[in-house]
């Protein structure tokens, strides 16, 4: 918790330090974005295994609600920015094996939290390329209820469980003006801590407005293997 604590205590204390000293004019950036994401490990609780193998064709098949925003704050050289992903699914029921009754399946439904705070040094202020360097929070819930076709061996109230942690990354961001007010920008970041690996992609245009201000749309991908969960 304390290597935590110091990873937002520097990215708050950068960028508005440095912040203090320039005479430049705030810019910011927000784009709601797409998502494609994969997850891989499989979670224990009790005698009921679930995998939590999550591809995007089963969140577009298994999707319930979620959103995505991307939002950036920055001046002269320095910027930060926050990320936020949030992902309910209800998938189909999974048939319960032996020594559960016939024809018993395994209701579940999926939440996963995905927050990123990052401080980006941009090489030539705003709009120019960054290197990134952030922390990001990731929380998986999972309600797994059994419901059996008869005498079963276990208590058939729903159970909430789920592993939560932490991944540290690097990354670099280019941008590209593609007319007047125009822009097209690419992100990309990898990192370990919980994940094996972890790694994104995001692809964002947006339209440029006074002070190097901007609203986009972007669409991101984002991949982790996480290790075996038991609760």
């Amino acid at each position: 918790m304390n290597t935590v604590k110091w990873v937002f205590v520097l990215l708050a204390w950068a960028p508005f330090n440095l912040w203090a000293q320039s005479g430049d004019d705030f810019d910011w950036k927000i784009a709601p974005y797409l998502w494609a994401m994969s997850v891989d490990g499989s979670l224990a609780i009790g005698d009921l295994e679930q995998d939590i193998d999550v591809s995007f064709s089963e969140i577009i098949s298994d999707f319930d609600v979620g959103g995505s925003v991307f939002a950036e704050l920055g001046k002269g050289n320095h910027a930060v920015h926050i990320d936020y992903t949030y992902i309910r699914l209800k998938p189909d029921p999974t048939p319960l094996p032996t020594p559960f009754p016939a024809e018993s399946e395994l209701a579940t439904k999926m939440t996963v939290n995905i927050f990123e705070p990052a401080y980006n040094y941009l090489w030539n202020g705003a709009g120019g390329p960054a290197f990134v360097v952030g922390a990001r929070y990731l929380d998986i819930s999972i309600k797994m209820t059994p419901e059996l076709a008869g005498p079963g061996v276990i208590d058939t109230e729903p159970v909430t469980a789920g592993p939560n942690w932490w991944d540290f990354f690097i990354g670099v961001k280019t941008n590209n003006a593609i007319s007047a007010n125009w822009d097209f920008s690419f992100y990309g970041s990898i990192g370990t801590g919980g994940s094996d690996l972890p790694w994104t992609v995001q692809a964002m245009f947006s339209r440029r407005y006074s002070n190097n201000n901007r609203l986009g749309m972007g669409v991101r991908i984002w991949e982790s293997i996480i290790p075996k969960s038991k609760a």
